[in-house]
């Protein structure tokens, strides 16, 4: 059995890396390595956790999780692939477990390739400033940021459990913008009202996110965002499994 899902997991990957798929991390990293460098060029002081930070939250995961998770469940549901791996002995968690496997190692390769190699050469080659290059924190950092990447792929899991096509990219892209929005609004005019405040927290998952900001500012373990990532992470883990048994295999839909 371990045999038969190992090849499954390497026929996702297959499926997933395709010609074009190359240019993922490739086109991240030149993306990366221009943001890098131009941030060199101005700024005295290269901090690498802290840029790494920038670079991957901004860039690198979002756009990688959503260009490897991209109708991930959706498109399989409708060109058949699900239905014909239900006829083996593999159950729908099984192949949703592997689907999700094959698309957050991708991730975690674009963000080794486009996150952390261009970091690496930047601040070797290119910084003429000092370089503050912490260990501990630069892991710790590195370390929240995969966790964030796994957020994102459950996410775009969820979605696209129940969305055709390319919306469960659409759909997580528009809640992000609004969400951001609305805590801007929030923090701008309503800062003083604790029910608003509270209610920003719930907009979007961002435990994760706010543990690396905690982490670069030198403000300890950020123990209470590690335990509100986690919480969303594991809520949003148990819908996607649950919706996976919901999907009607043979109409294409949820």
């Amino acid at each position: 059995m371990k045999g038969a899902l190992s090849k499954l997991y390497l026929v996702e990957l297959r499926r997933l890396w395709t010609v074009a798929a190359v240019f993922i991390p490739l086109g991240l990293m030149l993306l990366s390595a221009v943001i890098l460098f131009t941030s060199a060029k101005f700024s005295k002081v290269y901090d690498v956790a802290r840029f790494a930070a920038n670079v991957n939250i901004s860039l690198v995961v979002p756009l990688a999780a959503a260009l490897f998770g991209v109708a991930m469940v959706a498109a399989d549901v409708k060109d058949g692939w699900l239905r014909t791996l239900l006829i083996r002995p593999i159950s729908r968690q099984t192949y949703l477990l592997i689907k999700m496997a094959a698309v957050y190692t991708s991730v975690v390769f674009t963000i080794v390739i486009a996150g952390i190699i261009p970091n690496i050469i930047i601040s070797n080659f290119f910084v003429k400033g000092e370089v503050v290059f912490d260990l501990g924190r630069v892991l710790a950092v590195h370390g929240v940021l995969l966790l964030q990447a796994m957020l994102i792929v459950s996410i775009l899991t969820l979605f696209s459990c129940w969305m055709p096509g390319v919306f469960n990219v659409v759909f997580i892209a528009f809640w992000s913008i609004c969400a951001s929005a609305i805590s801007g609004y929030i923090q701008a005019f309503h800062a003083m009202d604790k029910w608003l405040t509270i209610l920003k927290d719930f907009l979007f998952p961002d435990g994760f996110s706010k543990s690396v900001d905690a982490i670069n500012g030198g403000m300890g373990a950020p123990l209470a965002d590690l335990a509100w990532g986690f919480g969303a992470l594991g809520l949003i883990l148990a819908l996607t499994f649950w919706s996976i048994t919901k999907i009607q295999v043979d109409k294409g839909s949820a």
